[in-house]
């Protein structure tokens, strides 16, 4: 007797974080914020982050580092891309960029995700 036992993930929407413009540093410091609070973010939902290598980055970080652009233990780091995260828990979600100065000036967003 063969016992298998499969889990089997659907993958929610895709959202490419900020758009057709990708993950990069942009003029306006609230661009990620004001893109994000538009969004309506659920448990397999993927953030797509379409980004040069060498250039951007992105991190997965706890609230705390997020406010103070704390790059120093992530939960989560890239640094190739692009990439994608699947959000698998509800609650809010904190990405940054750990490039120079990106996520001083605005390179950053929270993913506020419901259950399903």
């Amino acid at each position: 007797v063969v016992y298998m036992q499969f889990h089997v993930i659907v993958a929610g929407n895709l959202y490419w974080v900020g758009g057709p413009l990708g993950w990069n540093l942009r003029s306006d410091p609230k661009a990620y914020a004001l893109w994000s609070g538009q969004q309506k973010f659920k448990i397999t939902d993927v953030l797509a982050f379409n980004f040069t290598t060498g250039k951007d980055s992105v991190a997965e970080v706890k609230e705390k580092a997020y406010y103070a652009c704390d790059i120093k233990n992530p939960v989560r780091l890239e640094t190739q891309g692009p990439d994608r995260f699947t959000l698998m828990t509800p609650g809010s979600h904190f990405f940054i960029c750990t490039k120079y100065d990106h996520c001083q000036r605005g390179q950053r967003f929270v993913a506020n995700v419901t259950p399903s």
